[in-house]
């Protein structure tokens, strides 16, 4: 009986402890970081991608649930990290649970690709020439995974030509046309090739311009001399004088505005690398054309225009000619008078200002006459 009792009080104690809820075990984790980077390449190492989370309790732990990472990927801790080998699209879930098995899932993808490797630089100066040392030719690439090297998978360099790391140098010894291809190699083995051609020539300079043009004093002139079948060539007055006026400079342009005409005889030297040629030139220098200049009515050299025969002189020209029209019989001349402002020259009885003038008279004289005439009728009106 005492069993049974004591039994019972440790389920009635232990009853209300199990029925209790848990509030840390039920408590959300929630996955709070981005996705991983959705585009790797082969062979190069990320940086840890961390997958963080809140809710829960501490501490987490980071797995994949379904899918795969890409091979060379793992999970480190509550991270991701790796180097990727496997080109290819990977798709998976990554699960984070707390320690009491609460749990959020995120899924992600990743596509890995085959980063290509791309040369970059130009090709190989042609053409070169025999004896020469020439600067280091550097083939320059993008892509793939450092450090590269450079390596001739077909054809042949020129003799004295070598590849030193990703790089050309050194001098041709023998002459011809050299094709070959040219293949730079990441630390992966992808790789970029590029087809080139180079001519190996022995050095002779030879002017390729022909003569240049006459000029003119005064008007502006230019001509370029031009050569080849050397490297660095340069241009130079050697010998004699050329135009006044007129300079060259050392990529061969001959110009400027001559001062002076006449023939002038100079050299010009066209110096390359190792070899140099000469040129004999003659110059004719044409003077200028005088331009005849044109009178205008300011000159005062110019020529006065013929009379118009038709104009009808003044009177205050004492060259005037009677017209046809004017009587035989002679009239006497009125001595001639300008009137300033609108008015035109006045001469002969029958002119405005005389006309005016007895005008004025005549009134005058009406209003004495009607003063007259009214004084003398006062006098005989009868007094009231």
């Amino acid at each position: 009986m005492a069993l049974t009792m004591a039994a019972a009080l440790l389920l009635g104690v232990a009853q209300p402890a199990t029925a209790q809820p848990a509030t840390a075990a039920t408590e959300t984790v929630t996955i709070t970081s981005g996705k991983p980077r959705p585009v790797m390449y082969i062979g190069q190492v990320y940086a840890i991608h961390t997958v963080e989370a809140t809710g829960g309790t501490g501490p987490y732990r980071l797995s994949v649930v379904s899918g795969g990472l890409p091979p060379g990927m793992l999970v480190v801790g509550t991270s991701l990290g790796g180097a990727p080998t496997t080109p290819g699209t990977y798709t998976f879930t990554l699960r984070m649970t707390d320690q009491n098995e609460v749990f959020d899932e995120q899924t992600a993808a990743v596509e890995v690709r085959e980063q290509k490797v791309v040369i970059t630089s130009g090709k190989p100066r042609s053409p070169m020439y025999l004896g020469r040392v020439y600067s280091i030719h550097t083939v320059e690439a993008t892509g793939g995974t450092e450090p590269y090297r450079l390596s001739v998978t077909s054809g042949a360099l020129p003799p004295g030509l070598l590849v030193v790391g990703t790089s050309l140098g050194g001098a041709p010894t023998t002459p011809g046309t050299y094709a070959f291809t040219l293949r730079m190699t990441d630390k992966n083995d992808r790789f970029d090739e590029q087809n080139a051609t180079v001519v190996v020539a022995e050095a002779a300079t030879t002017f390729t311009s022909g003569e240049p043009p006459a000029a003119t004093v005064g008007k502006p002139y230019s001509f370029r001399f031009t050569a080849d079948g050397d490297s660095d060539i340069a241009f130079a007055l050697t010998a004699g004088a050329p135009p006044g006026g007129l300079t060259l400079d050392e990529e061969g342009l001959f110009s400027g505005t001559p001062s002076s005409a006449g023939t002038f005889t100079f050299t010009v030297t066209a110096k390359g690398y190792s070899t140099s040629a000469t040129k004999q030139v003659s110059l004719t220098v044409a003077a200028r054309t005088p331009t005849t200049p044109t009178a205008t009515p300011a000159d005062p050299a110019a020529t006065p225009a013929p009379a118009d025969p038709t104009a009808t002189p003044t009177p205050g020209d004492p060259a005037v000619t009677p017209s046809e029209s004017s009587p035989a019989a002679p009239q006497p001349t009125p001595s001639p008078s300008k009137v300033s402002g609108a008015w035109l020259p006045i001469t002969g009885p029958g002119s405005p200002l005389v006309l005016l003038l007895l005008s004025v008279v005549a009134f005058s004289v009406g209003g004495i006459l009607l003063v007259l005439a009214y004084n003398r009728r006062r006098s005989f009106t009868a007094p009231e």
